[in-house]
């Protein structure tokens, strides 16, 4: 009987020192996976990251993509030996091992998408086959980069939403509901926004251009996705919506390369004929001879007969197309004009009333 109590003692300690034993080494073999993370996190920060950015890849997005997954990656790695890790302990709470492998599920969800948001530069090589002034384009990158960043995010949310167990299907389909609903309540904000999208890709005008929509007419100061901004000549500011300018008739005058100098001169009525055509040949010699104007496009011609004045037109292109150096030309070709007028003893025409008294036969 004693005999048998001791073996029973023996055997028992023995399966105690056993347990014991176990666990001491999945608490060590634990320990070595984290000091193992760690490694290999430091190896990937010095050594394998900065190695694969030196390289010169043949795909354009590949340096974008290392750069943004350099530290995620790391993070990631780390994640993976303390997951691996604290699912080598002895635990003995029934689910924790699940839970384990949903928290690190996340946690890889949320890196993997980390270094995506991180590579909103990729949107630049949607450009890349566009003109240099669109991928010049400052606002139309910015709401590329913000279009990307807000799919990322919302494809990482639905994603770790799936993983915790959440019904993704109906709230996709509350959601769906939900943006039918707005969408229908801000038909002119997308409007706007569409309109301001095709005027940032078509680029009938840019920022600093002169133009003139219906019965504004100014220097844009601002394009953005709602509406855009003209200043006025009395420094005022003008905010247009862009469906307003998208369906509008846009004159865009820093695109033209000369600008038209025309106006009727009128003269007065007791100017005799030989005058008139020494005047409009001097005229026509004066504009032909001065380096503002096209020698070809100079045009002086009688136009008509005005009601105090004998109307000639005068017309002629002039070499510039900004709006300062064009009024500075016109004041000069006025002040030779005036001179051209001297000259010939021809007097300008002004508006007048001739009164005719009739004699009274009757004394």
């Amino acid at each position: 009987m004693i005999f048998s109590i001791r073996n029973l003692g023996f055997e028992l300690g023995s399966l105690l020192l056993e347990g014991w034993a176990a666990f001491a080494a999945r608490v060590v073999c634990a320990a070595l996976l984290l000091v193992l993370g760690w490694l290999a996190r430091q190896l990937l920060s010095r050594r394998v990251c900065p190695a694969l950015l030196r390289r010169s890849w043949r795909l354009a997005g590949t340096p974008i993509l290392l750069r943004s997954f350099a530290v995620p990656l790391q993070r990631l790695t780390l994640a993976a030996f303390i997951y691996a890790a604290a699912a080598s302990l002895p635990w003995a709470i029934s689910g924790v091992s699940k839970f384990l492998l949903t928290v690190f599920e996340l946690a890889a969800t949320f890196f993997v998408c980390q270094g995506l948001y991180a590579a909103a530069d990729l949107t630049d090589l949607l450009l890349a086959n566009c003109g240099e002034e669109v991928r010049a384009n400052r606002t139309l990158t910015t709401l590329l980069n913000k279009l990307y960043k807000v799919f990322i995010v919302v494809l990482g949310v639905m994603t770790m939403a799936q993983e915790t167990g959440l019904p993704v299907g109906s709230i996709v389909a509350s959601a769906g509901l939900v943006g039918l609903t707005i969408s229908l309540a801000a038909q002119d904000s997308a409007k706007n926004l569409f309109s301001g999208l095709v005027i940032l890709l078509d680029r009938p005008f840019s920022i600093g251009d002169w133009i003139t929509v219906g019965d504004v007419s100014g220097e844009v100061v601002d394009i953005n996705f709602r509406s855009t901004k003209v200043r006025a000549l009395d420094n005022s500011v003008y905010i247009l919506t862009n469906s307003t300018v998208s369906s509008a008739t846009v004159n865009n005058g820093t695109l033209r390369n000369k600008r038209l100098y025309r106006f009727t001169l009128g003269v007065t009525y007791d100017t005799s004929r030989p005058q008139l055509e020494q005047l409009m040949a001097d005229l026509t010699a004066m504009l032909k001879a001065s380096p503002y104007t096209y020698e070809d496009s100079v045009l002086v011609k009688l136009s008509g007969f005005g009601a105090s004045s004998i109307d000639l037109l005068v017309s002629a292109y002039l070499r510039t197309a900004d709006m300062t150096r064009f009024l500075q030309m016109q004041n000069d070709l006025n002040l030779d004009l005036m001179d051209v007028m001297q000259k010939n003893g021809v007097d300008f025409a002004f508006p007048s009333t001739t009164v005719y008294l009739e004699k009274n036969s009757e004394h």
